[in-house]
């Protein structure tokens, strides 16, 4: 069967996508300079791939920007401490005078929401200028996210000696007490093309972060020279009611920045297996409930922040009426059955980053489930902080040579 047949697409535009697994360096944060300059490099591990005969979409993970809080002298003590907890709670100190400002300004409002709110400048300003200017000098789609409020900018000198870097020429300020977990969209040309914010918020998001969920409503299917593209975080590409809306915008293309802060071979708060459980996104985004969703395009960041493990592997995906490749599939899973409905998924894995231990099953065909998740298992629990081999995380990039119907 031709999917784009039965879909009545109208046209078809080629499209290099490629996602990045970069790892977290925190040594990297010590200035503004320095962690652009590590934005920059990590864009760079995908050049080496760009296309040179079709428009190329570059996505990279989840809480890219954050980083970006302990940069500077008033993240000095919170770049030494072990925890990511101790850690706010240092940068804080640095930040006290702005907090209350905010707490003033916005009554009720918690600790570390107010935190946040006074590190807006410094968590929009370098983020969004360094791969604005990124994406035009390689003219790139570019997809990354941080958090951040909603910002204002400002030229007015004493806002800027306030709240911002002095001689910098603006400041961005927070437009509401807010703060999102938000993903950005920049064109060939270095404009920002759109952002979404993240709607289901992780526990962790909530309880450390007191961060402020996006609307469903305000999803968006941005229309660019390869289709429309639609973003969802992590979490949201999970969601049935956020893959119904951005199919019913006509997305074609689903950006999926992700970071699960979990060690990657072991149970999910919700499943045995969370690699089995990842296949309910990038498989389970693309099945016949929702027909213009046609690839789906997951980074995943790795790496230790603080004594938060991000860790996972990376996927590009494409709708097919194909059984997936039994060959082709995270460490550790048995088939491409749907975690929560229990139905077999359709589709194609075009291209998958291998993970720091290659799966049992590779070179012992016949070995139990039981004892290839146990070995995997060893090995995560080893990339903790503390472990034998902690932080040894792959970076990846994947890509592949798609064409994207335009409905």
């Amino acid at each position: 069967m031709n999917i784009h047949e039965t879909q009545q697409c109208t046209a078809i535009r080629p499209a290099r996508l490629i996602a990045v697994g970069n790892q977290i360096h925190l040594q990297a944060a010590v200035t503004e300079h320095s962690f652009s300059a590590e934005l920059e490099r990590i864009v760079n591990l995908a050049v080496p791939h760009l296309a040179i005969d079709r428009p190329n979409l570059v996505a990279l993970g989840e809480f890219l920007g954050l980083p970006l809080a302990i940069t500077g002298r008033r993240g000095y003590l919170s770049r030494y401490m072990h925890t990511a907890n101790v850690a706010i709670s240092m940068l804080a100190l640095g930040y006290t005078r702005r907090m209350l400002h905010y707490r003033r300004l916005y009554p009720g409002i918690s600790l570390v929401r107010s935190l946040f709110l006074s590190l807006s400048d410094v968590l929009y300003r370098p983020f969004e200028s360094t791969l604005s200017r990124v994406a035009a000098k390689h003219s790139i789609y570019l997809s990354a996210t941080t958090v951040t409020p909603h910002v204002l900018c400002s030229t007015s000198t004493v806002d800027i000696n306030r709240f911002g870097r002095r001689n910098s020429g603006k400041v961005y300020l927070p437009d509401g007490p807010g703060v999102y977990n938000t993903s950005f969209l920049w064109g060939p040309d270095g404009q920002l093309v759109g952002t979404t914010e993240k709607v289901y918020l992780a526990d962790s998001e909530k309880a450390t972060f007191d961060l402020t969920p996006g609307e469903l409503d305000s999803a968006q299917a941005f229309e660019t020279e390869i289709g429309k593209i639609g973003m969802a975080i992590s979490l949201d590409a999970f969601a049935p009611e956020y893959l119904q809306k951005l199919d019913s915008l006509g997305a074609s293309i689903v950006i999926q920045n992700d970071a699960r802060d979990l060690p990657w071979a072991g149970p999910s708060r919700t499943c045995e297996w969370q690699p089995q459980e990842q296949l309910n996104s990038v498989l389970g985004s693309l099945q016949d409930d929702y027909p213009h969703l046609s690839f789906n395009i997951c980074p995943m960041q790795v790496g230790n922040f603080f004594d938060v493990t991000f860790d996972g592997q990376s996927t590009i995906t494409r709708k097919s009426d194909n059984e997936p490749d039994p060959y082709c599939n995270f460490v550790g899973n048995n088939g491409f059955v749907h975690t929560m409905t229990g139905k077999a998924m359709k589709g194609d894995i075009l291209a998958i980053s291998p993970w720091v231990e290659e799966d049992l099953i590779k070179s012992k065909a016949k070995i139990a489930l039981a004892e290839r998740r146990s070995a995997l298992e060893q090995v995560a629990r080893q990339l903790l902080p503390g472990g034998a081999r902690a932080n040894q995380y792959s970076e990846s990039v994947i890509w592949a040579d798609v064409d994207v119907p335009v409905w």
